[in-house]
């Protein structure tokens, strides 16, 4: 272990009991918090000297140093906005990824090519999204939030600039290649920044604005796309909208980003001076202050590395890839599916068509961060008031099993309606249940690997949206084959069959997660 992944103060944060727990048990449960402190109730610990919140019984977790320049004590304007550009920036990666798809049949009359051979651009573009995604973990780790976010940003905007002036397929699929790699970073690394300036009872929330900031990019990017070419009809125009909103994120980057890693193992006289914002955005005073401060490279790669292979890290991989993949799956084929001719057996949808059928996802995605934006928190107080002011992370996946009960029936819904050809009435509803379910599940499993990883968020983050483009990214390919060959009442049926399975992933991970606390943080 590095000094820097060390423990910074006496564990009143990380210690704690589900409920009269003895010394050991208090030592040993690494990831059980004690989060209330007029509900807590342990013999001979003296918690008069613990930082609460302003409603005088909440614990700060973790507890906050008395430096102003310690990310925590940042004011909540500060952090609120900070928390919004990078939700701007995590924003950007589906939103360019999938305002591309409605693209594919005016491309493909351009180049002269089946506009399912142009979508491979898509699923590329998925997959790096990915890949880059794992590497953009070590750079926050090993050179600082900031310049990740600035630098990434700035070369994404560079390679949309490249996709809006191409005139040919293959420099096209060259430019949106490099386009996802750039964006997608703070789509992995952005949870870090959370963790960073928020306290533990706050992450659900803020975790869940960051969350719906990206589950909210893939529709309303193919939305804006459709219309964009139903009013114009022309494909470009697509690429220079989003060449605009990376223009205005790079604004705000430099406008009001700060760099948020503070290193708690340094005692105050031992900070290094802040200097000059800009500096810390681009990079420099990072280089400058990195001894000491920033892990090496290869302290970076090598903890990836460890806990990609942690066994609960794999669990929760497979269970969130087995669960939203077939968000990206069905953004990455919408416009195949819904573009078809009703003579052909399709729907005969227009561009405009399709761009207000993008509604239902987007105010479902809505509804579900609101409806987990207070039932998370009710969840969570509810445990903590049973179990004396103590809070353990299994308490959130209750929220998963929950979002099943929307994801499933969504699912099959939308099967049947595409494979029998129902009314468009019930892709509206099926596909809306889904994406009700998808936000809820995100934010718990999120929050849940970040409560048992709490050293690793950049790491944590990046390996769940690995699983998101991995799984998206092989749907890509298979997802209208697979429909055609054996129906899509078929294909959808299979899809709800196995996040129905995940569920046992589910379960195993808190079985483990729950009894293997002191093993796994």
């Amino acid at each position: 272990m590095s000094d820097l992944e060390k423990p910074s103060d006496p564990q009143v944060n990380t210690l704690g009991a589900t409920q009269m727990l003895d010394q050991k048990d208090l030592r040993e449960n690494k990831d059980v918090v004690l989060l209330d402190i007029d509900a807590a109730r342990l013999d001979g610990y003296d918690l008069s000297s613990i930082k609460v919140a302003p409603d005088g019984h909440t614990v700060l977790v973790p507890q906050p140093t008395d430096d102003p320049n310690d990310p925590l004590n940042w004011s909540w304007r500060k952090k609120h906005v900070i928390l919004l550009v990078v939700s701007l920036s995590s924003f950007l990666a589906d939103y360019s990824g999938t305002a591309a798809v409605p693209c594919i049949v005016l491309q493909g009359k351009e180049w002269k090519m089946n506009p399912e051979r142009v979508n491979f651009s898509t699923s590329l573009s998925v997959a790096l999204m990915g890949l880059f995604g794992l590497l953009w973990i070590t750079f926050v780790s090993f050179w600082g939030r900031a310049p990740v976010m600035f630098w990434s940003i700035l070369t994404g905007a560079f390679f949309t600039l490249g996709c809006a002036l191409a005139t040919n397929f293959n420099t096209y699929y060259a430019m949106r290649a490099l386009m996802g790699a750039s964006l997608t970073a703070y789509q992995a690394v952005g949870l870090c920044v959370i963790k960073d300036m928020f306290f533990y009872h706050e992450h659900a929330r803020k975790i869940g604005i960051w969350i719906a900031s990206f589950v909210l990019s893939p529709y309303l990017g193919p939305m804006l796309g459709n219309f964009i070419i139903a009013g114009t009809g022309d494909w470009r125009a697509v690429f220079w909208l989003i060449f605009g909103t990376c223009a205005l994120d790079i604004i705000l980057i430099i406008l009001f980003v700060d760099e948020s890693w503070y290193n708690r193992t340094l005692a105050l006289d031992e900070q290094p001076p802040r200097g000059n914002r800009l500096l810390r955005v681009v990079g420099i005073w990072q280089i400058l202050h990195h001894k000491n401060n920033f892990l090496s490279v290869y302290a970076s790669f090598q903890r990836l590395i460890v806990i990609i292979f942690n066994p609960l890290m794999l669990l929760v991989f497979f269970y969130y890839m087995a669960t939203v993949m077939w968000a990206v799956g069905i953004n990455l084929t919408s416009s195949v599916l819904l573009e078809t001719p009703r003579r052909a057996g399709g729907y005969g949808f227009t561009a405009r068509g399709i761009g207000f059928l993008y509604f239902t996802p987007l105010v479902a995605v809505i509804l579900g961060e609101l409806f987990g934006h207070f039932v998370n928190d009710f969840l969570a107080h509810t445990y903590i008031r049973r179990h004396s002011g103590m809070f353990k992370p299994e308490a959130r996946l209750w929220m998963s099993y929950l979002a099943s009960v929307f994801m499933i029936p969504g699912l099959v819904l939308l099967g049947q309606a595409l494979g029998k050809h129902w009314h468009w009435g019930v892709i509206v509803i099926g596909w809306g249940l889904y994406a009700f379910g998808v936000i809820l599940s995100s934010v718990a499993i999120t929050t849940y690997a970040l409560d048992k990883f709490p050293k690793k968020p950049a790491e944590v983050a990046g390996i769940l949206n690995f699983a998101r483009a991995a799984g998206g990214f092989s749907l890509g390919y298979f997802q209208q084959p697979w429909g055609k060959r054996n129906g899509f009442d078929v294909s959808f049926g299979v899809q709800a069959a196995i996040v129905g399975a995940a569920l046992g992933v589910l379960g195993i991970a808190q079985v483990f997660g729950g009894r293997g606390s002191k093993k796994v943080g």
